[in-house]
C-alpha cells in the first residue's frame, strides 16, 4: 500500500504558518476568492463534511463546495482543474501520481454484512464464514443456502447484494477474496445507502459496505437492522477468541486500527491536488486535516493516521520551514 508523504510535505510547506482563526483583515485578503471545490469518493464525503464544518468554526470566511460523485470523476475533475481537491478512495493509477500531490488523510474498512433478522443468527455468530466460503458466494461459483453452512442443507438460499455502480468497496472486497472485481456477482444496487437498506429488509441477504454505513448515524453503534458477519480468519470452523472482534462497533474499529483486521479489507483515503495547492487556504486546510482534523476521525467510524505518521509530517514541516 503506497503512502505519499513527500507530496504531503510539499503541501504543508506551502503554508507553514498556520493561524487558528481567520480575522476580518485576512478575510479581505483571502488568496482563494471563490469556494474551495472538492469532489470525489463517496467513502470520504461524510468525513469531509464534518472536517469542513469544524474548520470553518475558526476560518469562517473560507467557503467550500463538496460534491460526492465517485473517485474516478473526482480524479478526472482535479486533473482538468475543475476542482481544487479530489477525494480518492483507490490507489492512484500509474503515471498520474507525478501530476498530483497526494495526501493520505484517513483509512476505512470494508465489512461483509447481513440482515439482523437472519434466521441463522445464533449459528452465524458462533461459526462465522471463511474467506473461501465468502469467495464462493460472491462469485456465484457454487450457489448455496444458509442451511448448507449452518446445519439445514438446501434451505434458505443466500441472496447476494452488490454495488451496481463503480465502488471502491467492491474493489477492496475482491482483493480480499483473491478474485477479479468483475467476478463479483449478485443483485446490483445503485449507491451504498440503498444497498444497505436493501440488505436490512431481506433476512437472507449477504452483502458488503464501508464500515461507516453499518453504523447508526446518531449513536455510532451498529445499526439494529444490520449485522457485520463475523469472519473466520484462520478457517478452523469457529469464531475463536482471537476473532471475537465483531461484538460491537468500537471493538471492531479498534481491531482495524491495531491490525487485527485484514489489511486487505482496509484502504487509504486521500486528498489530492493537481500540482501545488493553488491557494494558501487550500494548503492550510490540508495541514489542518492531518493535525487537528484527526481528532474527529475515529469517533465517526474511520481510522485515523497513526501518531508516528503524523509526527513524521510535523517534524518534516518544522525542518523544512527553518
Amino acid at each position: 500500500m503506497k503512502t505519499y508523504f513527500p507530496f504531503v510535505i510539499v503541501a504543508l510547506i506551502f503554508f507553514s504558518g498556520c493561524n487558528t482563526k481567520t480575522s476580518l483583515h485576512e478575510a479581505e485578503t483571502l488568496s482563494h476568492q471563490s469556494e474551495i471545490s472538492i469532489s470525489g469518493a463517496y467513502a470520504l464525503a461524510p468525513l469531509m463534511q464534518l472536517w469542513v464544518d469544524e474548520f470553518r468554526k475558526t476560518h469562517p470566511f473560507v467557503k467550500f463546495n463538496i460534491n460526492a460523485n465517485g473517485t474516478d470523476l473526482g480524479l478526472k475533475e482535479v486533473l482538468q482543474n475543475k476542482v481544487d481537491l479530489a477525494m480518492i478512495s483507490n490507489e492512484i493509477p500509474k503515471g498520474m501520481d507525478s501530476l498530483l500531490q497526494i495526501v493520505p488523510v484517513a483509512r476505512l474498512g470494508v465489512v461483509p454484512v447481513i440482515s439482523s433478522k437472519n434466521p441463522y443468527m445464533t449459528e452465524i455468530l458462533h461459526k462465522g464464514m471463511t474467506r473461501d466460503e465468502l469467495a464462493g458466494l460472491f462469485t456465484n461459483d457454487k450457489p448455496k443456502t444458509w442451511g448448507d453452512f449452518y446445519g439445514k442443507p438446501q434451505q434458505d438460499p443466500v441472496k447476494i447484494y452488490i454495488r451496481a455502480d463503480s465502488s471502491g468497496a467492491t474493489k477492496v472486497l475482491a482483493k480480499y477474496l483473491w478474485v477479479d472485481q468483475n467476478e463479483i456477482k449478485g443483485k446490483g444496487i445503485e449507491g451504498e445507502i440503498k444497498l444497505v437498506e436493501a440488505i436490512k429488509t431481506d433476512p437472507l441477504a449477504l452483502g458488503y459496505c464501508n464500515f461507516i454505513y453499518a453504523l447508526d448515524s446518531a449513536t455510532k453503534q451498529f445499526s439494529k437492522d444490520i449485522c457485520v458477519l463475523p469472519v473466520d480468519f484462520n478457517q478452523n470452523g469457529i469464531i475463536d477468541w482471537k476473532e471475537k472482534i465483531f461484538n460491537n462497533a468500537a471493538e471492531l474499529q479498534r481491531a482495524m486500527w491495531l491490525g487485527k483486521f485484514p489489511c486487505s479489507l482496509i484502504r487509504n483515503l486521500y486528498l489530492v491536488t493537481k500540482g501545488k495547492p493553488h491557494s494558501r487556504e487550500v494548503a492550510e486546510f490540508l495541514y489542518w486535516v492531518i493535525t487537528d482534523g484527526q481528532k474527529i476521525v475515529a469517533c465517526n467510524g474511520y481510522i485515523e493516521l497513526h501518531s508516528g505518521e503524523i509526527q513524521f509530517l510535523v517534524n518534516a514541516l518544522k525542518m523544512n520551514s527553518k
